[in-house]
C-alpha cells in the first residue's frame, strides 16, 4: 500500500480543451492504443481518455474491457494474466489489418508516451470489483517512478475506485463517470472531492449543466461525434466533449469558430 502523496492546488481542468479524444482516435485506429493516441495527437488533440485497469501481477494496465476477446487476439480476463503475457497480444489487427502487431499499453507506457505527445491524460479507472484499491495503488506506483510532465485526470464509474484514489492519489484531479446526472450529485461530488461530472450526451439539460456549474464544477460529455451537437452542448456550458474522431470535430468546431485550444 503507497503512502498517499501530497496535495498539489493545480486542477487538472485549468488545461482542459474541448475536444477530448475517446480512447485516442477510435474511429479510426484501434482504442487505447499508441496508434490511436499518436493518430489523436498528429490531429489536433491535446487530451485523449484511456481506460485503465490491473493485470495479474499488480501493473496498470491500458484496456477497456473485462475480457480480452473483443481488443485483441488473446482470451480470458486481464485480471487473471500478468504483463509479461498481456504486453505479446496483438491488440490491432482486430480493427484492421495495417496495425497488426499492436501492443497493449501498460501504463508507464501511456505516461512516457503523452510525455512525448505534449498531450493530457483522461485516465478512467475500470471498475474491477474487489480490487479497486489495488488498480489505484498500481497507478500511484507507475506515477512514483515514470517521471510525468502533462496534466493527469482520474476519472470513474466506481465509487471505491474515486475512494481510494481520494485517499492515496488525493494530488490528481477526480471526476465522477454516470451515465444520467443523478439528482444527488452535489452529494456525491462532495464525498468523493470530485471537481468534475462526466456524463452521457443524451442526459445533457442546459438548466442542470448551468447549475453545476455555477457550483463550481465542471462537466464532460461522452460520446459526441457530431459536431453540431457538440457546439450545442459547449454552449450550454459544458467544458469538453469525448469524441471518436478528433480531426473531424476539432474542423468542425473551428469552422463554427470555438477555439479548441486552451
Amino acid at each position: 500500500m503507497p503512502t498517499a502523496i501530497p496535495l498539489q492546488p493545480v486542477s487538472a481542468y485549468e488545461f482542459i480543451t474541448p475536444v477530448v479524444a475517446h480512447r485516442g482516435a477510435s474511429g479510426q485506429a484501434p482504442e487505447n492504443t499508441a496508434a490511436a493516441i499518436r493518430l489523436a495527437a498528429a490531429q489536433g488533440a491535446h487530451w485523449v481518455e484511456v481506460d485503465v485497469t490491473i493485470s495479474a501481477d499488480g501493473f496498470a494496465v491500458i484496456h477497456h474491457d473485462h475480457d480480452l476477446k473483443r481488443c485483441s487476439d488473446g482470451s480470458g480476463l486481464v485480471i487473471q494474466q500478468p504483463l509479461a503475457q498481456l504486453r505479446n497480444l496483438d491488440c490491432g489487427s482486430w480493427f484492421d489489418a495495417q496495425f497488426s502487431g499492436e501492443p497493449l499499453l501498460a501504463l508507464s507506457d501511456l505516461v512516457s508516451l503523452a510525455n512525448e505527445l505534449e498531450i493530457g491524460l483522461n485516465l478512467e479507472i475500470k471498475p474491477t470489483p474487489g480490487r479497486e484499491d489495488e488498480t489505484v495503488w498500481a497507478i500511484a506506483d507507475t506515477l512514483k517512478t515514470v517521471h510525468n510532465d502533462q496534466a493527469i485526470l482520474l476519472s470513474s464509474f466506481s465509487v471505491y475506485a474515486l475512494r481510494a484514489a481520494r485517499d492515496y492519489l488525493p494530488h490528481l484531479t477526480r471526476a465522477l463517470n454516470v451515465e444520467a446526472i443523478p439528482k444527488d450529485w452535489q452529494n456525491r461530488l462532495e464525498e468523493l472531492d470530485c471537481q468534475g461530472l462526466h456524463f452521457a450526451r443524451e442526459f445533457a439539460q442546459r438548466g442542470l449543466i448551468q447549475e453545476i456549474s455555477q457550483a463550481g464544477y465542471h462537466t464532460l460529455v461522452f460520446t459526441v461525434n457530431d459536431g453540431a451537437e457538440a457546439q450545442r452542448l459547449l454552449d450550454m456550458g459544458v467544458s469538453a466533449v469525448f469524441t471518436d474522431y478528433p480531426a473531424q470535430m476539432i474542423r468542425s468546431l473551428s469552422v463554427a469558430g470555438q477555439s479548441i485550444a486552451h
